[in-house]
């Protein structure tokens, strides 16, 4: 079987936001270390594969996000996807769902994280099930609550690539408008 193509993601990166938040994300969460993926909250994954990433579709990102506001929000509690995922619900999200629906929207062959006709909420993972090694849902409640609320205010997404599989490095950064 032929390995899968490297992929790419388009997120809003919230490791500077709050840094004990950002510790607990690292605790709960330690695959993502040497993934080199921070605690973030994604706006389009996947996006394009990686090999196919040209200056053009750069430049479409650059003035997509160049011509939006600044986003804000603030983390306010702790919910999962039952039997998959933790995560820090953003409120109010109502910027964010609309810039994450006109990326989607932008790119109708990168559906979210691969499923066509999936319209998923806005959500800032704290650790993934699936590994043992991570945190259990209660885990993640109870580490991340007495943090909450942290505001966020993000003025620019950032472009996540594979270098190797399930290793990520930040290509490129795209501001928000001022």
């Amino acid at each position: 079987m032929e390995p899968r193509p490297l992929q790419t993601s388009i997120t809003l990166v919230l490791e500077h936001v709050d840094s004990e938040l950002a510790r607990a994300h690292r605790e709960l969460y330690p695959e993502r270390i040497p993934e080199h993926i921070p605690f973030s909250l994604t706006l389009l994954y996947p996006w394009l594969p990686a090999a196919e990433v040209t200056e053009g579709e750069l430049e479409r990102l650059r003035l997509f996000f160049s011509a939006r506001p600044p986003l804000e929000f603030q983390l306010t509690r702790v919910t999962e996807f039952a039997g998959l995922v933790a995560y820090a619900v953003p409120e109010p999200d109502g910027e964010l769902r609309e810039t994450m629906r006109a990326l989607w929207a932008m790119y109708p062959q990168c559906p979210p994280y691969g499923r066509p006709g999936f319209d998923p909420p806005p959500h800032a993972t704290l650790t993934r099930y699936a590994n043992p090694e991570n945190a259990t849902f209660e885990e993640a409640k109870a580490r991340v609550e007495p943090l909450l609320p942290v505001r966020c205010v993000l003025t620019e997404a950032t472009l996540q690539e594979e270098y190797e599989l399930d290793r990520m490095r930040i290509r490129e950064r795209f501001p928000f408008s001022r």
